[in-house]
């Protein structure tokens, strides 16, 4: 790679959500070395995702998000600024486009039930 040539972050990826982050602002919890620590996950999008975290890590430990109703997801330590931790998923997680549409579907807030005659 050239010395003037940037890696990418996130995935250039296809269609209108590839590497497309969403806003989460919920609680959260990051495991590390067995350890559970509570965090804030600000945002994610299929390939990574943003916490807000303020304590230290293990060096070079495998980290998981655990997301309630959600598996958890296996991620490294792509960056930190201060509280803020970049966390790389070490798989794609096809569920997090899926999820944010189903739950947050402006299609779904316009269908109205038609009435019948009796306006029931």
């Amino acid at each position: 790679m050239s010395a003037n040539v940037r890696k990418l972050r996130r995935p250039a990826g296809s269609g209108p959500t590839a590497g497309r982050r969403y806003r989460a602002n919920c609680p959260a919890e990051l495991k590390a070395r067995g350890t559970r620590f509570t965090c804030s996950l600000i945002d994610l999008s299929s390939s990574g995702a943003c916490i807000r975290f303020d304590q230290a890590l293990p060096k070079n430990a495998q980290l998981w998000l655990i997301v309630d109703g959600m598996p958890p997801v296996a991620a490294t330590q792509a960056w930190r600024k201060g509280d803020h931790l970049g966390l790389h998923f070490l798989k794609e997680q096809e569920w997090v486009a899926d999820s944010y549409q189903q739950r947050f579907n402006p299609a779904a807030w316009l269908k109205v039930e038609p009435k019948n005659q009796d306006g029931e």
